[in-house]
């Protein structure tokens, strides 16, 4: 075969797709997840995953794969060479679709003793690469710029010098205005010079419209409320007009208030009201113009009952997946109140209410509470580590919310819905756990339980097994000064992976690798101290936040070690932040915080504080120690190349490693 033939070819197989058998009309296409062309990675097993449709077959390098039951596939595949070519196959009756990821297996970096970073990954050729953002639209006003280029070249943008690191990473903090924009760049080494433009287009703001928008009609989505609360309700349209509303069967016309050019807004009090309404909101501005009708409307006179339909529902403060209050398990009895955002609204006491996801709750009018559930008798047992006390709720499971509070250190329970019926408790024998529990009654639906403990808390939890409340609470391992770690079983969790990338470097180096490979190196180090070890994934794959935290529970272990890198928001100057940090949720996770922050600062770069959030759902699980690493930022240069290089890894892992050491040696002083 000619040369030239050769290199035609190779073009085509990079180029996709390259052949598709005729037939007719549009077929569905593989939606390939992970890996993205021209990735990089600093991990040599990596998950290709995709969503299949129905009636395709799909071959990755040559093999068949198995979808599941939602059309996924995954795949794990070797990287054996610098790069790697994958060659993908659709087949769906008589089309066939043949395209070609090209990703790249990049080698490990270095640091020479005097804390030079030494680049092991110097393209052969001089070459711009924009990591972020390429070309086309963006929404915001700034955004931090970054990308790779050769690392002894000169780099300027729109005839600027910027400073190109010994990474080959680059940045620079550009505001973005409306229309295009132009940002030339001009990378020159040896004699030799290469050109790329980035071309950001920011949406110019919409002209006034000239009519009502029927788009922003409120509510926007099906609403539920109850009545005798207040409806908000409000349009889009000209500005300086007259805007009028009504609620369809309820209400006559009333006038919007325009308090923004062309933002009309208005409240209306759902008074008298004694049946069910189904119904919704029209607006209109003249008496002769179009009228604008809203998204329905439901107004309900009483809680509506409602079961969940899923071992995994979360309940949240707002409705919003933001601000996680607490986890509930299936076939609990909900008091529904609303519906907003695809999300019901729920009655948990008097003056307190939350929202679940509709989609994970069916309703149930054997579910409504008419009065509050009396609650039975309260047993406890000892079971291997752990103290069980079972509380009998009766024939309805009901919401339940427990906290770990710091002064003084307890457990306090919150039963919504509930009443104490009998008062009847038993604690276990030879319990060293618990010291008293207290039971009180702060509003007429919340039945409320502090547990006292004997000891610092390392683990509890909360959950219904059957008609009974168990609520679980850990014994503290017995630990030896001699040898720390002999009875400490520890699942560390590197953050992110397979089309879960996480923070993104300046040089395209994605968190998910960072965090794997400084886990390697601390499960070696806990290993060899002794330490039963488990890792929540060994390779590039994707894992939800829900199985990382099954797989702990499974695992039984007593720390859970969050591994991560940060970035700031992506309007954010790079160069701005910078710095390791912890984050921990219960009292309890703080002291391992603690421990560890001081050895972070030892590392050479800077630090950027102990971090307490409520909300983080993996810090939030509590049948184990749990606690956050956010090692470096992945998007300030120094510290990227410290996250690239071996040293810097093992500096973070070993970091790692002596806080929890001087956590463990610090709770020897405290066992009885």
């Amino acid at each position: 075969m000619r040369p030239s033939y050769r290199i035609f070819l190779a073009l085509q197989l990079i180029l996709l797709p390259i052949f598709v058998q005729a037939g007719d009309g549009e077929i569905p296409r593989l939606n390939l997840l992970h890996p993205q062309q021209n990735m990089q990675f600093w991990v040599d097993r990596i998950e290709v995953a995709g969503d299949i449709p129905q009636g395709t077959e799909v071959s990755v390098a040559g093999e068949i794969v198995v979808p599941d039951e939602d059309g996924r596939f995954r795949y794990m595949l070797t990287l054996d060479q610098p790069t790697v070519l994958i060659p993908i196959v659709e087949t769906r009756g008589s089309r066939t679709f043949r395209d070609t990821i090209r990703v790249f297996h990049r080698n490990p970096d270095h640091l020479l003793s005097d804390s030079i970073f030494v680049n092991n990954n110097i393209p052969e050729i001089l070459a711009i690469n924009f990591v972020y953002p390429q070309s086309g639209d963006f929404y915001g006003s700034q955004i931090g710029l970054r990308g790779r280029t050769h690392p002894e070249a000169t780099l300027l943008m729109n005839g600027d010098t910027v400073k190109v690191y010994a990474s080959g990473a680059y940045t620079t903090h550009v505001q973005v205005q409306p229309g295009e924009n132009y940002y030339d760049f001009k990378a020159s080494l040896d004699g030799n010079a290469v050109t790329e433009r980035l071309t950001l287009v920011r949406p110019v703001t919409k002209s006034e419209p000239g009519k009502l928008v029927v788009s922003s009609a409120k509510p926007v989505q099906e609403q539920w409320l109850l009545a005798g609360e207040y409806l908000q309700v409000g349009i889009r349209g000209p500005s300086s007009r007259k805007v009028y509303f009504k609620i369809a069967g309820l209400t006559t016309w009333q006038i919007l208030t325009e308090l923004n050019p062309g933002h009309y807004t208005g409240s209306v009090h759902l008074l008298d009201i004694d049946k069910e309404v189904n119904t919704w909101v029209i607006y209109r501005m003249g008496p002769l113009s179009k009228r604008i009708k809203s998204a329905p409307l439901r107004i309900i006179t009483d809680a509506l009952g409602g079961l969940t339909s899923h071992s995994d529902t979360r309940v949240y403060d707002l409705p919003s997946t933001d601000q996680l209050l607490f986890p509930l398990a299936d076939s609990v009895s909900l008091q529904i109140i609303g519906l907003e955002n695809r999300m019901y609204r729920i009655r948990l006491g008097d003056y307190r209410t939350a929202y679940v996801r509709a989609s994970r709750v069916k309703l149930d009018p054997a579910s409504k509470l008419t009065a509050a559930q009396l609650l039975g008798p309260m047993r406890s047992e000892n079971l291997g580590d752990w103290t069980i006390f079972r509380i009998n709720t009766g024939n309805k499971r009901l919401p339940f919310e427990i906290k770990e509070k710091a002064v003084p250190s307890r457990l306090t329970l919150k039963v919504f819905g509930a009443k104490q019926g009998w008062e009847w408790t038993t604690y276990p024998e030879n319990d060293a756990t618990i010291q008293i529990v207290e039971r009180s009654q702060p509003e007429d639906m919340i039945w409320q339980m502090d547990f006292y403990p004997t000891q610092n808390f390392w683990g509890w939890y909360g959950r219904y097994a059957g008609n009974f409340l168990e609520i679980g609470i850990r014994k503290a391992p017995e630990i030896s000064p001699d040898s720390l770690f002999a009875n400490i079983n520890i699942e560390i969790d590197p953050g992110h992976g397979g089309w879960e990338r996480g923070a993104l470097g300046l040089t395209g180096y994605a968190e998910a690798d960072a965090n794997l490979r400084y886990c390697l190196k601390l499960e070696k180090m806990l290993l060899e101290a002794g330490a039963t070890v488990y890792m929540t994934r060994r390779d590039d794959r994707q894992v939800s936040l829900a199985k990382r935290a099954e797989i702990a529970r499974q695992d039984s272990v007593h720390i859970f070690v969050m591994a991560h890198n940060n970035a700031p928001g992506l309007s954010t100057d790079l160069l701005t932040a910078k710095g390791a940090s912890t984050f921990y949720t219960w009292p309890s996770a703080k002291v391992l915080s603690d421990m560890i922050y001081p050895h972070l600062s030892e590392m050479g770069i800077d630090t950027s504080g102990k971090v307490a959030r409520y909300y983080y759902y993996l810090t939030r699980q509590s049948e184990y120690l749990v606690y956050l690493i956010e090692g470096a930022f992945m998007t300030y240069p120094t510290e990227e190349q410290f996250l690239l290089s071996e040293e810097g890894l093992d500096k973070l892992a070993r970091a790692a490693f002596l806080g929890l050491e001087d956590f463990l040696r610090e709770q020897t002083n405290t066992q009885p």
